[in-house]
């Protein structure tokens, strides 16, 4: 047996990020219908020791919620002739946890800005290429896909893009593409290359400006607050 595996965690950092992590399990299960009554009554039991510093009994609390939850989990799947299938809950429950919507929605994106580039780059609209909007919401895309995956690496489950608001990311990219277009043709900032060169680093200018959408987002945001 890994005794590494069954030691209690020294600090509360350690114990508050497992309690933070139960924390959003409990959410995705929770809103994918499976029953964690029993488990979320050992989660607030951990709280509670938890702020009483009693870490040690904050940490059995935690233990127990989690097989709690394990078990709910388990009770979600289908049983046929002794056998256990995963059924619309708990694939649900997958799905959320690990921001499988978001890598579904951003690898549909991801082809589908590839194709729009392909098939209709020349277009232009008050001679702005559409390229530029197209290039900005494959790296939303791009965006996207990482986000889920820094956050698996990092947190083990997905924090950020769990909820259906980053499905507006690459319209807005496209909005965001478009003007940093108009913004390097305008001449405000100049390219000491030929065209073609230009050409290459704007597409690169509208790629990169998608990529954050989320970050300029949070910035327009700000200033709007602060006006």
């Amino acid at each position: 047996m890994n005794s590494k595996a069954c030691s209690i965690p020294e600090s509360c950092a350690e114990v508050e990020a497992d309690l933070k992590k139960l924390d959003r399990m409990l959410q995705a299960a929770h809103r994918s219908s499976i029953d964690i009554k029993n488990s979320y009554d050992f989660y607030v039991l951990a709280l509670k020791e938890f702020n009483k510093e009693n870490l040690a009994d904050s940490y059995i609390y935690y233990d127990r919620a989690k097989y709690e939850l394990t078990s709910a989990i388990n009770e979600a799947k289908f049983k046929i002739k002794g056998s256990s299938f995963h059924s619309l809950r708990t694939l649900s429950y997958f799905f959320k946890l690990y921001g499988l919507y978001a890598v579904i929605f951003g690898t549909l994106s991801t082809l589908f800005f590839s194709y729009l580039i392909y098939r209709y780059a020349e277009v232009s609209i008050l001679e702005v290429p559409l390229w530029a909007a197209f290039f900005a919401g494959l790296g939303s895309s791009a965006q996207i896909l990482t986000g889920v995956a820094d956050d698996l690496r990092r947190d083990g489950l997905a924090t950020r893009y769990k909820r259906l608001w980053y499905m507006a990311i690459p319209l807005l990219s496209m909005i965001f593409g478009y003007m940093a277009y108009l913004l390097f043709s305008s001449g405000l900032i100049a390219f000491n290359a030929n065209s073609q060169t230009r050409t290459f680093s704007t597409m690169f200018v509208c790629f990169l400006t998608g990529f954050l959408t989320n970050w300029l987002i949070n910035r327009l945001s700000q200033i709007s607050r602060d006006l």
